[in-house]
């Protein structure tokens, strides 16, 4: 055990080292903060099976209902089947995928009709609007299929709640230092907090059975954490929704409440490290516990 901690805090430096590099970073970019809170996030969960991050989590809501959903076969990715001419299907007996960047293997091969391969094209849906979260942690629901399928891995996805909204936002400049630099980092957090209530309207209108979603505002090493409500973002709900024609809204006053940001700390400071930790450590006990 203690040759991982060290291991993994090993990784946490060089990925900090990284991003504040003045030779790779030059310009100060966002992204390459992405290696440290990647790692942070899949050690945090690393030992809860049904928890999984997802970086660059799509969250929508769609201004008019379509009604072409896609089923549970459709919606492969179009990089693997292409321009399939009418009537292929009928004449193929069986038909071999290659995997994405490999040559196929032997035994990869799906018959027709079978359910593992759809003919059907994705098919975006329509007055999508949304945004693109730096990461989610999700909680999965899952049932064994009573025969497994190459396609589903032998499980079938029943849910997936979404536990944690983790939104990313540069550094400061590196030539600050002292009360402008706490200043600007400040800035740079009360970014990905204003952010953070957005996404969470989105998911809230999406998801009429979600209450609360817990949010991680960062930028670079830095960051706070809070839960936001439901009924703590009125206001930002409806006016994510005005543009929807069939929105009714409800005729009371609409409101957003203050929210209650713990105090920013860093990552992975001398000082800070492990009330880093605990911090984190509590924010994956409430994601095992969370439910709706």
């Amino acid at each position: 055990m203690m040759a991982s901690d060290q291991l993994l805090s090993h990784k946490a430096r060089l990925e900090t080292s990284y991003a504040f590099s003045r030779t790779f970073n030059p310009r100060n970019l966002e992204v390459l903060w992405y290696p440290l809170w990647c790692q942070t996030l899949f050690d945090l969960v690393t030992d809860v099976p049904n928890l999984i991050v997802a970086p660059q989590f799509p969250v929508w809501i769609t201004r008019q209902h379509d009604d072409e959903l896609e089923d549970a076969d459709d919606g492969d990715d179009p990089e693997e089947i292409k321009d399939i001419v009418k009537g292929e299907k009928a004449a193929a007996a069986k038909i071999q995928v290659p995997r994405a960047g490999n040559e196929p293997e032997e035994g990869d091969h799906y018959e027709v009709g079978a359910g593992d391969i759809s003919f059907a094209s994705t098919v975006p849906e329509k007055e999508a609007v949304g945004v693109l979260v730096d990461f989610a942690i999700l909680s999965l629901g899952a049932v064994p299929q009573p025969k497994e399928k190459l396609r589903y891995g032998g499980w079938r996805i029943t849910g997936a709640n979404v536990c944690l909204f983790v939104e990313l936002k540069r550094f400061a400049s590196r030539s600050l230092k002292d009360d402008e630099l706490n200043a600007e980092i400040y800035t740079r957090v009360q970014e990905a907090r204003f952010d953070l209530v957005n996404q969470a309207g989105y998911l809230f209108i999406k998801d009429e059975t979600k209450n609360s979603v817990m949010v991680i505002a960062a930028a670079g090493p830095f960051w706070s954490g809070a839960t936001i409500h439901r009924d703590d973002i009125k206001l930002t709900m409806h006016l994510l929704s005005t543009d929807d024609p069939s929105y009714q809204p409800s005729g009371e006053e609409f409101a957003d409440e203050v929210l209650k940001w713990n105090k920013i700390i860093r990552l992975d400071g001398a000082s800070s490290a492990l009330a880093s930790e605990a911090r984190l450590r509590t924010v994956c006990k409430k994601m095992r516990e969370m439910r709706d």
